[in-house]
């Protein structure tokens, strides 16, 4: 192993790489936002999907997503500016133009992942005590989205090479990860690098026309991949299911370590320390701590979420199916949907025709016979009848006639 690495290491380094402005419509369009941009956008389609097949409605599953992003951008950009940036609350603040408004303001200036992390988590616990979700199945489904979504996010980072760590031994075994970056490059300028070269020059090390140090944004996302591939697989596993909320915190569990020992390998004057470490250092100390409590507890006592389907790909084709029946049924005109009942109409009947509605005169004969066998009735037992008093047949005709 080492000797594989002990030749990679004579071989050239990774060769310095940047792109930042892709297009001008009067408007710069960077690379770095075009890749979140994407990112973001297949997060949340692996979301939608985790989310249709245990049966969530696309309204909770626009909101929620609206939350996390609009909390994450904010919670990103407030905590860099407080704990990596303090100084800018000293600038002079002026209404006009935007780059000269108060720093908290200008969320365009300035993102921190953990500050993401922690704001996309208030957001989310915000969202699900207001609407009483479940908030394990709920945690699950935003990880499978904002995981492949940071990491892709990652990449944008590592394209403009934005995150300059430590400066790298060219001899050392693990030389061949590290980056050239040039000490002579107007179109690529930061201060970290600045920084590193009067570092190296003081410490009597020559700089030449690269100096090599480490991608840190590069560094992560290789990481990153394998634990993509597990937490999705875990994820969208139909047999053995984890608990709900198991994959959240495994993703705790397998990040926040190596997050803590890569912010070693910054410049030491790169990030602010506090206590001797940075920001994300005591972020992922407690991240991690809390995930391993938390994933303890849940596969101990959690349960499985309930899907509709066996598998997420068999809920899609159930959807399409349905959403595909809605279309027909939609795009059907008016007289087609009334051909049936027009033929139904048309088609002589077999029954015995029923008779035609009777005149007023034929319900008075009607009235008649069903009063006759009535009186039959009533006649029958009556073998002698009582002698009626005098007059009794003539006020009944009376009573006739006025009638």
């Amino acid at each position: 192993m080492y000797g594989v690495a002990f030749a990679a290491s004579s071989a050239a380094a990774i060769p310095f790489f940047y792109r930042g402005e892709l297009i001008n419509v009067g408007l710069p369009i960077q690379a770095f936002g075009v890749i979140v941009a994407a990112g973001v956008l297949i997060g949340a389609s692996l979301l939608r999907r985790y989310a249709e097949w245990h049966g969530v409605s696309d309204e909770l599953i626009r909101k929620l997503t609206g939350w996390i992003v609009i909390s994450g951008f904010l919670g990103a950009h407030i905590l860099d500016v407080i704990m990596y940036e303090p100084q800018k609350f000293d600038e002079d603040i002026a209404s006009w133009p935007p780059s000269m408004w108060p720093a908290i303001i200008r969320i365009w200036d300035g993102i921190s992942s953990y500050g993401g992390f922690v704001g996309g988590a208030i957001g989310f616990a915000i969202f699900v005590w207001w609407k009483r979700l479940p908030a394990r199945l709920f945690a699950d489904m935003t990880i499978v989205g904002l995981l492949p979504a940071f990491s892709i996010g990652r990449i944008g980072c590592t394209v403009v090479s934005d995150h300059i760590g430590s400066a790298v031994d060219p001899n050392a075994w693990y030389a061949f990860l590290a980056e050239q970056y040039p000490t002579h490059s107007t179109e690529f300028h930061t201060s970290v690098l600045d920084k590193l070269i009067r570092t190296q020059q003081l410490a009597g090390h020559p700089v030449g026309d690269h100096l090599l140090a480490w991608n840190l944004g590069l560094i992560e996302f290789l990481y990153l991949v394998p634990v993509n591939l597990l937490v999705l697989w875990l994820a969208f596993r139909p047999d053995k299911r984890t608990p709900a909320g198991f994959v959240t915190v495994l993703t705790g569990v397998l990040y926040a370590p190596v997050r803590f020992f890569l912010d070693f390998l910054r410049p030491e004057d790169s990030d602010p320390r506090h206590i001797g470490l940075t920001f994300a250092q005591w972020a992922s100390l407690i991240a991690f701590g809390a995930s391993v409590y938390a994933a303890m507890k849940i596969w101990q006592h959690g349960e499985a979420a309930k899907t509709v389907t066996r598998t997420s790909k068999e809920a899609q084709q159930r959807l399409k199916t349905i959403l595909k029946e809605g279309d027909e049924i939609e795009a059907e005109p008016e007289e087609k949907k009334e051909e049936p009942v027009a033929e139904t109409e048309k088609v002589p009947s077999t029954a015995p025709p029923s008779d035609p509605p009777s005149t007023e005169e034929e319900e008075e004969e009607d009235e008649g016979d069903a009063e006759e066998p009535a009186n039959e009735e009533a006649a029958e037992p009556a073998k002698a009848p009582a002698p009626k008093p005098a007059g009794a047949g003539k006020k009944k005709n009376k009573k006739k006639k006025r009638r």
